[in-house]
C-alpha cells in the first residue's frame, strides 16, 4: 500500500526529462515505450531534502516489476516483485540507473548507483517506491517531498531501415555492412548500427552489385532503398539530331534511353550525309555500354 501513486511517461524520440515530487511512502510508475530500440536504461535522479539527508539510511528506495494492477493515480494497493532496494544516501542528490537491456554501457561511480539486474519489462513500466525503514523518524522527514526526474539513456547507435527493390520478385541477395555479412531476409530489414559512416554492399548472382555509403545518427532511423538492377547488359546511344543510326542493320531512333541488349557482338553505324562511322562492341552481362557519336570542330592558330 502506498500513500499516493504518481505516473510519468518517457519517449525515445527525445531526451526530455519527466519529473514528479513524491513523498515518503509514495510511489511513482515510469511508463516506457513499447518500441525502445535505442534505450539502454533509465536515469532516475533524486533531489533529496535536508530533512531526509540528515537522517541517513532512514528512507529506502525500492524498484519493483510484475506489478498488479497496472498503476494509476486512483489506486494505492498493489502486489509486485521487488528487484532492488537501497536506502537514500546522506547527501542532497542521488542518481539511480536502471538497465533495460543486459548488454549495456551503464557504469556506476561515487555519484551514480547502477542496478545489477534488468527488471521484467513485459508491462513496459518501472515501479519505484519510497518508504521509511527506521523508527523514530521526525515528522518533518516524513512530510518531505523528494524531487524525481527521469530520462532515457540512449545507446550510441541508430537504425538502418534497408529495403531492396526489384522489378519482379526479389531474388536472393547477400548484404555486407563494412565488409561483414549481415542477416537479411525478405526485402526489408532493420539493422542496428553504431553511429557514424558505414559502407553497404549488396551482392547477388541475379543482379548487379550495388554499393552505398550512409551516415547513422544516434537514436534515429535512416531509410535506404536500393534498386536491384538486372544483370542483363544495357546500351545507351547518343547522337546529334539528323544522325542516321542503325544497330545490327536495323534503324534506331531511341536516343538517350537505356535499353537491354543481348550478349555477344553488335554493330552500330552512324551516318551524317555521306560521312559514316561503324563500330563493333562485344557485350557481356552485368555491364552498361554507352555509344556516343560526336561531331567536333577544332580551330587552331599558328
Amino acid at each position: 500500500r502506498v500513500g499516493k501513486m504518481h505516473t510519468v511517461e518517457i519517449s525515445q524520440d527525445n531526451n526530455l526529462e519527466a519529473s514528479a515530487k513524491i513523498g515518503i511512502n509514495e510511489a511513482i510508475a515510469i511508463f516506457i515505450p513499447k518500441e525502445r530500440d535505442f534505450i539502454e536504461g533509465l536515469e532516475i535522479k533524486m533531489d533529496i531534502p535536508d530533512s531526509v539527508a540528515e537522517w541517513m539510511d532512514s528512507v529506502a528506495c525500492s524498484v519493483y516489476d510484475k506489478v498488479k494492477p497496472i498503476p494509476s493515480s486512483s489506486q494505492i494497493d498493489y502486489s509486485a516483485t521487488r528487484e532492488y532496494v537501497s536506502t537514500l544516501p546522506g547527501r542532497l542528490s542521488w542518481v539511480l540507473q536502471v538497465p533495460l537491456i543486459s548488454n549495456n554501457s551503464l557504469k556506476a561511480n561515487k555519484y551514480i548507483t547502477k542496478m545489477d539486474t534488468v527488471p521484467d519489462l513485459s508491462q513496459n513500466l518501472i515501479f519505484l517506491r519510497l518508504q521509511p525503514v527506521m523508527k523514530g523518524i521526525p515528522e518533518e522527514t516524513m512530510k518531505a517531498k523528494v524531487g524525481i526526474s527521469v530520462k532515457p539513456i540512449l545507446q550510441n547507435k541508430g537504425m538502418l531501415d534497408l529495403t531492396l527493390e526489384a522489378e519482379n520478385k526479389l531474388l536472393p541477395c547477400s548484404v555486407f555492412i563494412d565488409d561483414k555479412p549481415v542477416q537479411f531476409s525478405g526485402k526489408n530489414e532493420k539493422i542496428m548500427l553504431d553511429t557514424g559512416v558505414h559502407n553497404i554492399s549488396v551482392i547477388s548472382e541475379s543482379y548487379r552489385n550495388e554499393v552505398r555509403t550512409i551516415h547513422i545518427d544516434q537514436a534515429k532511423t535512416t531509410p535506404l532503398s536500393v534498386e536491384m538492377k538486372s544483370i542483363a547488359p544495357t546500351l545507351i546511344i547518343l547522337a546529334p539530331e539528323s544522325t542516321h543510326v542503325t544497330l545490327d542493320g536495323e534503324k534506331f531512333s531511341s536516343f538517350g534511353t537505356e535499353f537491354p541488349i543481348s550478349e555477344g557482338e553488335h554493330k552500330i553505324k552512324f551516318s551524317i550525309g555521306e560521312y559514316e562511322i561503324v563500330r563493333t562492341i562485344n557485350v557481356i552481362k552485368g555491364r552498361t555500354y554507352t555509344a556516343n557519336f560526336e561531331v567536333d570542330l577544332q580551330i587552331t592558330e599558328e
